[in-house]
């Protein structure tokens, strides 16, 4: 079965907006990464911050695991049957579940150069809409709620492209200024979509406008694939810019039988802090 030119432009199309969305973000993490790396302090003795006149921040040793939250945006990839129904019946559009993430992070450094990581992402949207095509008999709307909600829960591994610090003598150890990664992970994903409002049964000639709540939750396999950039402010803190692209294809429950798997799949870009010790 061949792949129409609809469907093709239609997923560079929506490529280009959840790039354009997170080019922003993209754009500060590469112009900090030379400046920050250029301030990186040198191992040598009697540490300063070149231009700042302060001394270097320095631990005694190595950082053993961190803690961290995150804020950003999820861009989901809002693609097939559903999707369809929900932008083609009713009045919404695919940009509408985009919607702000909420992350949390905690890990343990394994070597100098992998990170295990804990993950808790949550991201909700809710957006009321109405028939495109159909008006009840007063001429009135017929008025729908919709809801989106996700939380994965991952474990996976950062790779740090340099060092996170280096051993100086015998006492101190010196976080480098900016530390870029790749990242890869796994794990389980809560979902829901909730639509509850007044609807057309179709079923009968005369159209009967009916009020119910249609529902599918459930648990669903998810992995991700990313990257970022941790830029260390103090001694034991960074701030981290991070994007992940996820995939999540859930069989939906029978409260939405006639539907197609979900394609939960999308991109978050964060910004958070963190914690080491």
């Amino acid at each position: 079965m061949g792949i129409s030119t609809n469907g093709i432009w239609r997923k560079k199309n929506l490529l280009i907006r959840c790039l354009h969305k997170a080019l922003p973000l993209i754009l500060v993490m590469f112009l900090l990464l030379p400046g920050l790396m250029a301030a990186d302090p040198s191992p040598s003795s009697g540490q300063y911050d070149r231009g700042q006149g302060r001394e270097a921040d320095f631990l005694f040793s190595a950082p053993k695991g961190f803690l961290g939250f995150r804020i950003g945006r999820f861009f989901p990839r809002a693609h097939g049957i559903l999707f369809d129904e929900l932008t083609d019946v009713y009045t919404l559009e695919r940009n509408d579940f985009r919607a702000w993430n909420f992350g949390f992070d905690g890990g343990v450094d394994l070597n100098e150069r992998f990170e295990l990581v804990i993950s808790l992402d949550y991201m909700t949207r809710t957006k009321k809409s109405e028939y495109r095509e159909w008006e009840d008999t007063e001429g009135l709307p017929i008025v729908q709620e919709t809801n989106y909600a996700q939380l994965p829960l991952t474990a996976g591994l950062k790779f740090l492209l340099i060092p996170r610090g280096r051993q100086v003598g015998q006492y101190a150890w010196m976080p480098s200024r900016v530390v870029p990664y790749l990242s890869a992970g796994a794990g389980i994903q809560w979902y829901r979509f909730r639509q509850a409002g007044d609807f057309i049964n179709f079923s009968y000639e005369d159209l009967p406008i009916y009020t119910d709540k249609v529902e599918s939750t459930g648990w669903t396999p998810v992995g991700y694939l990313g990257g970022g950039v941790d830029i260390n402010v103090h001694t034991h803190t960074y701030i981290t810019l991070d994007l992940r692209y996820s995939w999540a294809r859930p069989e939906l429950d029978m409260s939405i039988v006639r539907y197609d798997p979900v394609d939960l799949s999308g991109l978050r870009a964060s910004v958070g802090l963190q914690w080491h010790f």
